[in-house]
């Protein structure tokens, strides 16, 4: 219910704005070809004012229009601005002769909608479809009750100071109501609703609405009290006709001004933050006769590129500028033959120095990360030589040893008699299981198979080995490099061998496949009745993120365990 009333809203604030719209530009286009045929729409009843009045009216109208469209972002406070906007320029078109009698009569009583600015503040933060105050919708109440009030009980023939229109229209109450009690009960209730959205607006303003739009609805209301009070202090004197015509309009348009003012510094705000953005993206393509950048890592004697990497080929001492703080160098900018150091030095404005400052940290950042890689690297090397040089002293040693004594008990086992022949067979047994364990254990986590014919026989070996029924997919038949050969296959080992009791229901699926200089390898593991051993998940996550991958387990919406793994591969 509430989503569909967001959107009536918002429908309702489209309509509106359409609305005032095509009133605005209307009112332009009218008013611009009637003052091009020489017939000033500002000139009623036989009297004509001044040229100026006609050009400030389609300049009010103008900028009206531009504070429409300034505040076509913010739907409240553009809701607001158009119902003001119609109620400010609909009387104009009471000087428009070809319009029907009740037509030119009726715009008149649109002018206490302009009180209706007031939204533009209360709505300037607001998110949109805000509630309105009990206060605020007493203010509407008293616009409508105005309006209803001019519009049922409004003659303009009756109206001494009839310069807008002198039609001569029966209005609905009259009998009931003459025109000057309605121009006054009119007037009233404007006086009193503006007075009341002053209050409002002053107490209820979100700290984020800017003071120049609250300062300036501020005067607006008070340019629609001048204007209702003016009305009712010069009844039957028509001096103050032009004053009335245009004053609706200027309260309007000083709102709308306000607008454009504050979504122009928004605006420039926005560009320079673009700038400097761009320049904190690209400090030293912003330097002319710079062709590149050196940073100095802090605490040890070497420079680094903006991707990290070390810069080792040192240029000759004319080629560079080196920039230092108190902490000591910090970069150094590789010019170009011919250029004026102190013109480059001059370049260098705050924004370009910050800019600059961040690409350090950031090179800087790269550079740690490739260290901690590499030692990452490093440490899994060490780790597979010393595993290797274990399954060799196995082979050579234990293992030899075991296969002598298996051989001496099959050769007492010939000549013994019937009781020590079946000690000699249980200890034969149990010294070839005992070979069996240690053969195993020698082979390693890597078979042969991985280096001889890759990935994708491994892990076909691997599968048909496996207690868990595996669906294998490889999309993938390149070489991808033994390292990250050696994870993947690390990884598909470690889920299938964390699966201790796999029942009946278990069943595990194999992804892998290449996207470029990535290979991905997916293992999801259904209905499995343990966890993953978090060792095993560990030192894969090290052999993993030693090459620069990353390895993530996730819980899928079917119950099964997915553990994926990204890793980097060569050409």
């Amino acid at each position: 219910m509430q989503r569909v009333r967001q959107m009536r809203a918002r429908q309702a604030r489209a309509v509106i704005n359409s609305i005032a719209t095509g009133v605005a530009v209307l009112t332009v286009l009218v008013s611009a070809l009637a003052v091009r045929a020489g017939d000033d729409p500002f000139a009623y009843a036989g009297r004509r004012f001044p040229a100026w009045l006609t050009v400030v009216g389609l300049i009010l109208i103008g900028l009206i229009v531009g504070g429409l469209w300034a505040t076509r972002t913010r739907p409240g406070a553009s809701g607001g601005l158009s119902v003001a906007t119609i109620g400010s320029l609909l009387p104009l078109w009471a000087a428009w002769s070809w319009l029907p009698d009740r037509i030119q009569a009726g715009v008149l009583a649109a002018t206490p909608f302009a009180i209706m600015v007031a939204l533009v503040a209360l709505n300037w933060s607001a998110p949109g479809s805000s509630n309105p105050s009990t206060a605020m919708r007493i203010v509407v109440a008293l616009v409508v009750a105005s309006g209803v009030v001019h519009l049922l009980g409004y003659n303009p023939f009756a109206d001494s100071r009839c310069t807008v229109t002198c039609v001569n229209v029966t209005p609905l109450l009259d009998g009931l109501m003459s025109t000057r009690s309605a121009v006054v009960v009119s007037s009233s209730l404007t006086i009193v609703g503006a007075v009341l959205a002053a209050i409002i607006v002053l107490r209820d303003s979100d700290r984020h609405t800017p003071r120049l739009i609250i300062g300036a609805v501020i005067v607006a209301l008070c340019l629609q009290v001048v204007s209702a009070g003016i009305r009712l202090a010069t009844w039957g004197d028509n001096t103050a006709a032009g004053l009335l015509l245009v004053l609706p309009a200027v309260s309007v348009a000083i709102a709308a001004i306000a607008v454009c003012i504050v979504v122009a510094r928004t605006l420039r705000v926005r560009t320079a933050v673009d700038r400097l953005a761009a320049r904190l993206s690209g400090p030293v393509a912003a330097l002319s006769g710079v062709q590149g950048v050196h940073f100095a890592v802090p605490g040890e004697a070497r420079w680094v590129d903006v991707a990290g990497r070390d810069a080792t080929d040192l240029p000759g001492q004319d080629k560079y500028i080196v920039l230092s703080d108190e902490s000591g160098p910090v970069l150094r900018l590789l010019v170009a033959r011919g250029t004026d150091q102190g013109d480059l030095i001059a370049a260098l404005t705050p924004a370009t120095r910050l800019a600059l400052q961040n690409a350090q940290l950031s090179a800087v950042a790269k550079a740690r990360l490739a260290d901690v890689q590499a030692s990452q690297r490093r440490v899994v090397a060490a780790s597979d030589s010393e595993r290797r040089r274990i399954e060799r002293d196995l082979h050579d040693g234990a293992q030899q040893r075991l296969v002598s004594v298996a051989f001496h008990l099959k050769v007492a086992l010939a000549g013994a008699d019937p009781s020590t022949s079946l000690r000699l067979t249980a200890a034969e047994s149990r010294v070839r299981n005992a070979l069996g364990q240690l053969r195993r254990l020698a082979h390693g986590i890597f078979p042969s198979v991985l280096a001889d014919e890759g990935l994708a026989s491994a892990l076909d070996e691997l599968t048909a080995a496996s207690d868990v029924p595996t669906t294998l997919d490889v999309r993938t038949r390149d070489n991808v490099g033994m390292e990250t050969a050696m994870a993947a296959y690390a990884t598909v080992a470690a889920v299938l061998n964390s699966v201790e009791h796999p029942g009946p229901n278990t069943r595990a699926v194999i992804l892998v496949d290449r996207d470029g200089d990535t290979l991905t390898v997916s293992v999801e593991v259904k209905g499995a009745v343990g966890t993953l051993v978090v060792a095993d998940v560990v030192n894969v996550a090290d052999r993993v993120g030693a090459l620069g991958g990353r390895l993530t387990t996730a819980e899928a919406a079917t119950g099964a365990t997915v553990v994926t793994a990204v890793i980097p591969c060569g050409q």
